[in-house]
């Protein structure tokens, strides 16, 4: 039977429990391209456990990530993750428990063969104490899935860019390989691994996750603007304009305007804006010489 709106109205989960520990932390940070030069003493914050151990704060997207809408008889081939909005009250811990819920708070459908967007949230908590760590908000454009009824109005407006030019510039490249090692942060949609799969959703190779991307220039900001100092990151927010191929080189365009910071990214190669309307919202640092993460 046919996805409904009304059915994916009602689809929730509450208190449900995940747990991730200093491996995965360590996997994020170096599945994102942290400490590609090990003799940076400032990467090796995030992917050696000794100096001491931080945080990306990104990895929030990926420590409790819920499967709400994955078997409900949507056609997940054909998903593109469209916006990914996260608030931080606190740093992630280098290993907890967390406590999450998660629904649907609006369907947006473009009509039959035109897909449509679904918005998710949710907030996760510590369960050693129910304190909240982060809120977020994921758009997800499922291209296959038109007509399953609901409004058809605009999606929520997304940060707007400044006009002048970036106040900063900064070029990461991605390995052929990368998505290899991001998916065993938890993502295994095969359109990042499988090539028959790739060629079937219209790419003509396996496209990197767009949540990786978003953390190559996530990092660019904590690296250039926080001076990796991974507690002034309060939010980071984007939309997914196009895909990126392992092996492109990501150029991060970075305007700053006191604590809010506005980046985009493009293709080198390609000259194509893959990330946009990205911001991240800056506080006053909490790091000190004994801070645990």
């Amino acid at each position: 039977m046919p996805t409904t709106y009304e059915a994916l109205m009602r689809l929730r989960e509450e208190n449900v429990r995940y747990r991730y520990e200093e491996r995965d932390t360590l996997l994020y940070a170096v599945s994102i391209g942290m400490g590609r030069d090990p003799l940076n003493e400032k990467e090796l914050h995030y992917v050696y456990e000794n100096y001491p151990l931080r945080v990306v704060p990104t990895q929030a997207v990926v420590v409790a990530r819920q499967k709400l809408i994955w078997d409900v008889g949507l056609d997940v081939g054909q998903f593109l993750h469209g916006e990914q909005r996260l608030t931080l009250h606190r740093p992630l811990p280098r290993a907890a428990t967390l406590l999450a819920d998660a629904w649907i708070s609006e369907v947006y459908d473009k009509g039959p063969g035109k897909g449509c967007v679904i918005q998710l949230d949710g907030v996760v908590r510590d369960a050693d104490g129910g304190l909240p760590l982060f809120d977020w908000m994921s758009l997800i454009v499922a291209r296959g899935d038109g007509g399953v009824g609901g409004p058809s109005g605009k999606v929520p407006a997304p940060h707007p860019m400044p006009t002048r030019k970036p106040d900063l510039v900064a070029t990461a490249e991605t390995r052929r390989d990368q998505p290899l090692l991001y998916r065993l942060n938890g993502d295994r949609n095969l359109v990042h691994v499988d090539p028959k799969v790739a060629r079937d959703a219209g790419f003509h190779t396996p496209i990197l996750h767009g949540a990786c991307t978003y953390a190559v220039a996530a990092r660019e900001v904590l690296a250039h603007v926080c001076d990796y100092d991974h507690t002034r990151v309060h939010s980071c927010d984007v939309r997914f304009s196009a895909p990126v191929f392992p092996g492109e080189h990501v150029e991060t365009q970075i305007w700053v305007d006191g604590e809010a910071v506005s980046f985009r990214a493009r293709s080198v190669e390609r000259d194509v804006i893959v990330l946009d309307h990205g911001h991240c919202g800056l506080k006053p640092s909490t790091l000190t010489a004994a801070s645990p993460t």
